[in-house]
């Protein structure tokens, strides 16, 4: 839980800078932000939303001691193509090895919706009304984000985002 708050403080950040201006230059282990990191969607035809675009990167938070801790960021954008608001975009976020084969995996939300990876929801002390999520409108776009930490997860090739449910 100490990880998810921190991921929290963060976030603010995040939704005020460009992601293009968060590369750490100075953080030792951090994997070469420059090479490339592949991806790809899995969105059944008859979904509800349309991938506008995705990437992941390696990136850093960083500390006032000038350190950083790495992380591996996988963003994007998204549409909702029902005639509803939808009141969210359920993920799962998998890295995957050079032979395709899934080594990690978590899930998340759009970002209207990231509060429902909060421990109250997820153990059914608090309802999805509770949660006082904005949904997003019909033709309406959102963001997504899903943050992997180095220190946590195993040496990977590529990712790949699944869409698990929409409401």
């Amino acid at each position: 839980m100490k990880r998810y708050r921190t991921v929290l403080v963060y976030t603010s950040l995040l939704s005020i800078l460009p992601l293009s201006r968060l590369h750490a230059l100075d953080v030792p282990n951090l994997p070469d932000a420059t090479q490339p990191i592949t991806g790809s969607l899995i969105v059944p035809p008859n979904a509800s939303i349309r991938m506008v675009s995705h990437r992941g990167e390696w990136t850093a938070f960083f500390s006032t001691g000038g350190s950083g801790e790495p992380f591996f960021l996988v963003a994007g954008q998204l549409e909702n193509t029902s005639r509803k608001p939808l009141t969210y975009i359920k993920f799962q976020f998998e890295l995957l090895n050079k032979d395709g084969v899934v080594v990690h995996r978590d899930y998340g939300y759009n970002r209207q919706a990231e509060a429902l990876r909060e421990e109250d929801y997820e153990n059914g002390k608090k309802s999805l009304t509770e949660m006082n999520i904005d949904p997003v409108a019909a033709g309406a776009q959102d963001g997504l984000r899903f943050f992997f930490f180095k220190d946590e997860i195993p040496e990977f090739h590529s990712y790949r985002i699944r869409l698990l449910e929409s409401r």
